[in-house]
């Protein structure tokens, strides 16, 4: 695999890297950066859509370095994903998030200016070394979930301080995003379970004696992280009509216990796609909730058409195919 140099042409390859890039899975990220950039006080503007790619972008790099990286635990997880890399090609795999990071960085010059590059560049490097060494800092039960946060803080980040003279605080929103998605990275190693053992890989799941106690753990995360927004707004710090996004919890306990009774990897995937649905649901919920107004309605649409777009034309990499052929599936 290492050693494999593709055999895909320009278009298929562009397919298969947006495949790996999972574009679906970069959509809470920009919800959270429309929830940072109305917070600040932001409208529609040029700006607006320039930060929601530049989020998009984020995530894309992340999941093509993770791609990349992970093909020992992905053999065992994600063969389907292995044989999208054998593909597109191991080096050509890094290469492309190298050229995508080099775009973003420069995008960040008409974003923001100057004074955006350092910030652009924290997101860099922990999409970076999320799965790189020396860090790695996916192999690690707290600071790898703390770091696969950073998927939607980053992008909250980029929108707060991308609004001239914006208003604040925001950092009780930034916390509870931290928490919510704290908690979906738990839910979110729970199908790997077994392969991430095996390639010693150390998750908030794998850290537990059994797969069990680990879906224990995550459902107990999950209501901490669907009831946080209460918290804020008994302190003050958040509108009492984002109050009415908590009935979503009901629903996330039940894909909870449908991960804990579903230990089947096919199946846990299955259950994972539907959470992802739910989750970018309550997110939505939020930010209208929160910030009604045209910025936060547009963001909810594209992140709705990115959403079901991709599922439309099979944009992703953790497909049931992917997680039970052993052998090549076609792009």
């Amino acid at each position: 695999m290492r050693r494999s140099s593709g055999s895909s042409g320009w278009a298929e390859g562009a397919r298969i890297a947006f495949m790996l890039g999972r574009p679906r899975t970069c959509v809470p990220g920009n919800l959270a950066f429309v929830l940072g950039w109305t917070a600040a006080g932001g409208t529609v503007s040029a700006g607006f859509f320039l930060g929601m790619f530049m989020s998009f972008g984020f995530g894309l790099v992340a999941n093509l370095y993770n791609a990349y990286t992970d093909l020992a635990e992905d053999s065992r997880n994600l063969p389907g994903r292995v044989w999208l890399v054998l593909r597109l090609g191991h080096r050509r795999t890094a290469w492309i998030g190298h050229a995508a990071s080099g775009v973003l960085l420069v995008l960040a010059l008409p974003y923001g200016g100057v004074s955006m590059l350092p910030l652009a560049l924290f997101l860099l490097v922990g999409a970076h070394q999320y799965s790189f060494r020396p860090l790695r800092l996916k192999d690690g039960p707290v600071v790898g979930l703390l770091a696969f946060s950073l998927a939607v803080f980053g992008p909250f980040l980029l929108g707060f301080a991308g609004v001239p003279d914006g208003r604040g605080p925001g950092w009780a929103l930034f916390a509870f995003l931290v928490v919510w998605f704290v908690a979906k990275g738990m839910m979110k190693n729970l199908p790997d379970f077994e392969g991430d053992r095996e390639a010693g890989l150390r998750t908030s799941a794998t850290v537990f004696a059994s797969r069990a106690r680990a879906a224990r753990a995550a459902t107990v995360m999950t209501l901490v992280g669907y009831l946080s927004p209460a918290v804020f707004v008994a302190a003050g710090l958040l509108p009492s009509r984002v109050l009415w996004a908590l009935p979503w919890t009901v629903a996330a306990l039940v894909q909870c216990r449908a991960m804990a009774r579903t230990p089947e990897r096919a199946g846990a995937n299955a259950v994972l796609k539907i959470d992802m649905l739910l989750s970018t649901a309550f997110l939505a919920s939020v930010l209208l909730l929160h910030s009604p107004g045209w910025a936060s309605v547009t963001g909810v649409v594209l992140g709705a058409v990115l959403l079901f777009g991709s599922d439309l034309l099979a944009l992703d990499s953790r497909r049931r195919s992917d997680v039970t052929a052993a052998a090549s599936p076609t792009p």
